[in-house]
């Protein structure tokens, strides 16, 4: 039986190229180490840990803020280089 996870932290990402997005599971914002579990990645069933910095250049806070330009995967704003798939 799945429960249902009350989120206090808004960061998110989108780990690969796709609208497949995580949320941090920490119950607290105002770190800088987030943390999620992607369910069925890796097979039907599956639980994969991920842990990332506020700093990846994936990590967006909120609603989704768009795609970067040209073709670029990373969310709108990011810092750093552009990344192509």
């Amino acid at each position: 039986m799945m429960t249902e996870i009350e989120y206090e932290c808004d960061g998110k990402m989108r780990p690969f190229v796709g609208t497949t997005e995580i949320r941090c599971e920490r119950k607290a914002d105002g770190h800088e180490q987030h943390a999620a579990v992607l369910l069925d990645a890796a097979y039907p069933g599956s639980e994969t840990r991920i842990v990332w910095f506020d700093s990846d250049r994936r990590t967006f806070h909120g609603d989704w803020p768009g795609d970067c330009e040209d073709g670029c995967i990373l969310p709108f704003g990011h810092r750093g280089n552009h990344t192509y798939p």
